[in-house]
């Protein structure tokens, strides 16, 4: 029997007249170890709400996990930005399958929104730093002074959406992440050993720094 998949289904809203829309997110530990995104309807999730929507997902001291586990690796590994001439950002992580050079996990973000995404819990860390650092979450609204309030998302413990097969949405971008293929020469620079920290923990403690000086 196919096991179900639930994802927790978080409805938000930005104001009441501001965009709003429904994301489901599903931190899967079966087999290969998966966090999804999924923008189910309405509007994208802006990109600096995701941190706000993975603490209402995800258990309590998610972001150590994360980064252990991707301290737990045991190959090389390197991120990488690349911008279209439309201005979407992909946002990848390279490392050493079989001795071969891979694009392990990727995230999009288009318009200052986050794109529907699937990636290994292993890759979460270092492409997260990468992405808080474009889109600072508001980690201390009273500090903010200047900037939109943060949404108010809806969310109830029980809530939850199933599917018999994973979304077609999430095996798509799996799908796409795989047939990237990496340079031979990917990492002859800006590369990490396995090991080595994200920066995940420093970049979140710098934006709040941020915050409180520049209010």
């Amino acid at each position: 029997m196919n096991p179900i998949h639930e994802y927790c289904n978080i409805p938000w809203k930005e104001s009441f007249t501001g965009p709003s829309g429904r994301v489901l997110v599903r931190l899967d530990k079966i087999k290969e170890s998966w966090l999804d995104v999924y923008n189910y309807e309405g509007s994208k999730l802006w990109a600096r709400y995701l941190f706000a929507v993975f603490n209402i997902a995800l258990p309590q001291g998610w972001i150590e996990n994360l980064e252990r586990l991707h301290q737990n690796r045991r190959t090389r590994w390197k991120t990488e930005i690349l911008v279209s001439p439309s201005g979407e950002k992909e946002y990848r992580l390279y490392t050493m399958e079989k001795s071969k050079s891979i694009c392990s996990s990727t995230i999009c973000v288009s318009d200052k929104q986050i794109h529907t995404f699937s990636i290994r819990l292993k890759d979460t860390a270092p492409l997260l730093k990468l992405l808080f650092e474009d889109y600072p979450p508001v980690f201390l609204p009273r500090y903010r002074k200047n900037s939109p309030n943060t949404p108010a998302f809806y969310y109830l413990h029980d809530q939850t959406m199933k599917f018999l097969k994973h979304p077609e949405a999430i095996m798509d971008q799996r799908e796409r992440t795989k047939s990237i293929v990496a340079a031979q020469d990917i990492f002859e620079s800006g590369t990490f050993e396995a090991g080595e920290k994200s920066g995940i923990m420093e970049t979140i403690e710098a934006i709040k720094c941020m915050e409180v000086l520049q209010a």
